[in-house]
C-alpha cells in the first residue's frame, strides 16, 4: 500500500506542475482551493492503487483547471496572428493563433527579433471582456484584441520615437489610450520594430480567448509587441520596466524553465 501511495503522489505532483507551473497568484488561489475541496471531498482517491487514484488525481486537476481558466487574465483573441518560420522558404510568416502547437517557434523582439517556444497555447470558451487596439506605424495599420488585463508593453511619454526597449513601461490593456505609443514590427524599419500610435480603442466581448505563453514572456502579435504574461496586474513586478517584468516574471517561473 505504501508504493500505492508513493506512486500516486508522484502522479498528483505531475498533475497539478502542468497547469500551474506559467500562472499567477490569482489563479493558484483558486486552482489550490479548489483542489483542496476536490480532495478532501474524496474525488480523488490519491492513497487508492491505480487505475483509480491516477484516475482521480487526473479528475480533480482537469476539472479545477477549466474552473479556474477565467482568472488567467493575459489572453489573445482567436482571430490573432503571430510570427512564425516557414521552413521551406526560409523566412518568417504569419501564422493563425489557432493552428499554433507547444513546441513551436515564433518571433518576438528583444534587441531585435527574437526566436522564441511556444510553451501553451490554449483555447478557452465563456463570456471575455477585450480591448481592441488600432495603431499606425510607418503609414500601416495594425490591429489587436486581448483581454482586459493584458500586460502590454508602451512607450513611455516623453520617450524617442525610435523604439528602445528600455523606454518600455507596462501597463494593462484596458489602461491604454488613443495616443498612446506602441512597437509594431515593419518589415521597412531596419531595427525591426517602430513606434506605433494608438488611433481608436474599443471594448467588445468575445466567446473565445487563446491563452499563449511564451519562453521569453513575449510575443509579435498581428505585428505589435505584447507580453504573454498571465498574471494580471501583480505587484511583484517592476511595471516602470519591460526589461525588468520579464526579468522578474523567468525568476518566479526559473523551475519551469530548468526542467
Amino acid at each position: 500500500m505504501t508504493s500505492c501511495i508513493l506512486r500516486s503522489s508522484v502522479v498528483l505532483v505531475m498533475f497539478v506542475l502542468v497547469p500551474t507551473s506559467l500562472a499567477g497568484p490569482g489563479y493558484l488561489a483558486c486552482y489550490y482551493g479548489c483542489l483542496g475541496v476536490c480532495f478532501t471531498g474524496g474525488t480523488a482517491a490519491a492513497s487508492v492503487c491505480p487505475p483509480a487514484g491516477l484516475y482521480g488525481a487526473a479528475a480533480c486537476t482537469s476539472g479545477c483547471a477549466a474552473l479556474c481558466a477565467p482568472s488567467l487574465v493575459a489572453c489573445f483573441s482567436e482571430d490573432t496572428r503571430v510570427l512564425g518560420w516557414n521552413s521551406s522558404m526560409q523566412s518568417m510568416e504569419a501564422l493563425p493563433l489557432s493552428s499554433v502547437q507547444v513546441g513551436q517557434k515564433l518571433w518576438s523582439f528583444q534587441g531585435g527579433y527574437l526566436p522564441v517556444k511556444v510553451i501553451e497555447n490554449r483555447r478557452l470558451e465563456g463570456n471575455f471582456s477585450f480591448v481592441e487596439l488600432d495603431v499606425m506605424s510607418q503609414n500601416r495599420k495594425f490591429s489587436l484584441a486581448v483581454t482586459e488585463e493584458h500586460n502590454m508593453p508602451r512607450i513611455r511619454k516623453g520617450s524617442a520615437k525610435k523604439v528602445e526597449e528600455q523606454h518600455l513601461e507596462v501597463v494593462l490593456a484596458k489602461e491604454l489610450r488613443v495616443g498612446d505609443m506602441l512597437a509594431a514590427s515593419t518589415a521597412s524599419d531596419e531595427s525591426g520594430v517602430a513606434s506605433g500610435v494608438i488611433f481608436a480603442v474599443r471594448r467588445v466581448d468575445k466567446s473565445v480567448k487563446h491563452v499563449l505563453t511564451t519562453d521569453s514572456g513575449s510575443i509579435l502579435a498581428n505585428n505589435i509587441l505584447s507580453s504573454t504574461i498571465c498574471d494580471g496586474r501583480e505587484e511583484v513586478y517592476d511595471r516602470s520596466s519591460w526589461l525588468k517584468t520579464l526579468v522578474q516574471w523567468k525568476g518566479m517561473h526559473h523551475e519551469f524553465f530548468s526542467m
